[in-house]
């Protein structure tokens, strides 16, 4: 089977790129060729710096026990495009969180999963001293019974005003996620964002986060993330952000590992 899914993206040009380099590091990769997810840009800087920060982020998977990252199967420079591992049976935690019966998984079934998206998370800062940018509940993948947690879409995104936006702050791929997860609902599914268990899935995904070290967890960073997100990005004019903002939505005073 071949899946083909074709996006196309733009953004600015950030600096210096080998394609000789990159097109070495795909080559030793396997040769087989399984279903596959494909990727067009319209901005050559975007194909090349998707392209690197997804070759990083395996790389980091590899010698992880929480993260896996699709593998690039192929590329093409000509046409600005790169083809990745499809995984099958794997769900948005858009999907998940948004169904009114979380897809029928029990309290520790999704206690783990969101404890593995934070310890996958904090896997990959650490084996790549990067962020992914654009940690929205969209890019991350999950599977029932699965041991890890799957990064997706490493491209910059369209409010990516600076090149070394993946070298920021960690706190904001955090914030970007309990935004998600607490907040970033249409108005027709605000209700499901008061549910007291999706408060309990965002201090699962910070425990699992903070699971080595729970005193290192600095609120005060995550709120200025929050605040950040919401006056620079497009969640700020969201419903949530113009509406409800000084709400338990946005509250974080119950999310501190072990609160």
């Amino acid at each position: 089977m071949r899946r083909v899914i074709e996006t196309t993206v733009g953004d600015r040009a950030p600096d210096a790129y080998r394609q000789e380099t990159a097109s070495a590091a795909v080559s030793a990769l396997p040769a087989a060729e399984p279903a596959c997810f494909s990727k067009r840009f319209s901005e050559e800087w975007v194909f090349r710096s998707t392209l690197w920060n997804s070759l990083r982020a395996w790389s980091a998977a590899r010698r992880s026990k929480w993260l896996r990252v699709p593998q690039v199967l192929k590329l093409d420079a000509r046409e600005l495009r790169i083809d990745f591992e499809y995984l099958s049976g794997w769900d948005q935690v858009r999907a998940v969180i948004r169904d009114r019966t979380f897809k029928g998984l029990s309290g520790s079934e999704l206690h783990r999963m969101f404890w593995t998206i934070g310890a996958a998370l904090e896997e990959l800062h650490r084996h790549t001293r990067r962020i992914h940018g654009d940690f929205d509940f969209d890019n991350v993948l999950v599977k029932p019974g699965a041991d890890r947690a799957a990064f997706v879409d490493f491209t910059p995104p369209v409010y990516a005003h600076f090149r070394e936006y993946n070298q920021a702050d960690p706190y904001r791929d955090l914030a970007t996620f309990l935004l998600g997860v607490c907040a970033k609902y249409p108005p027709h599914l605000i209700h499901l964002a008061l549910r007291p268990r999706v408060r309990q899935l965002g201090r699962a995904f910070l425990e699992g986060y903070f699971r080595h070290a729970r005193t290192a967890y600095d609120g005060r960073r995550l709120e200025r993330a929050m605040a950040r997100l919401l006056n620079e990005t497009y969640l700020g004019e969201s419903f949530a952000g113009r509406y409800l903002r000084r709400s338990r939505l946005f509250r974080i005073d119950d999310l501190a590992p072990g609160a």
